[in-house]
């Protein structure tokens, strides 16, 4: 039903545009009166009746397309959330035994441990 509005707006939307003529201003602006040292703009489709109905098939493919890639992402974002830690660079619920020991080992001997150290960064130096 809704196609069927659409097409026949956009049919008397054409019949409609193509009897007036359009005027292109200076400046880039267009005008369907008469303007100094304007000139007609050619409105009308050149287009087939052909053309004009394959052009709409594809949109209408198009929209069924975009449609289908909208409800895979909006799946698969619901399927990432459902997921723990997955792109996450928050930290990790459980350590494992080797962190856990290298932890324990660092803080023993009064140093930081390894994930409470700074960052330094180096630049490499230039080959000669």
């Amino acid at each position: 039903m809704k196609a069927w509005i659409v097409t026949l707006s956009l049919a008397c939307g054409a019949a409609a545009a193509s009897a007036a003529p359009i005027y292109r201003c200076g400046g880039g602006t267009y005008s369907q009166t008469p303007c100094p040292g304007g000139t007609i703009v050619e409105s009308t489709d050149p287009r087939s009746a052909a053309q004009r109905a394959e052009a709409r098939r594809i949109a209408a493919e198009e929209r069924r397309k975009a449609r289908a890639m909208e409800r895979e992402r909006r799946a698969a974002e619901k399927a990432a959330a459902r997921e723990p830690n997955i792109a996450s660079i928050g930290p990790e619920k459980a350590a494992s035994d080797a962190d856990e020991a290298v932890r324990k080992k660092n803080t023993k001997k009064g140093r930081k441990p390894e994930a409470a150290k700074d960052f330094t960064a180096v630049a490499p130096k230039k080959p000669d």
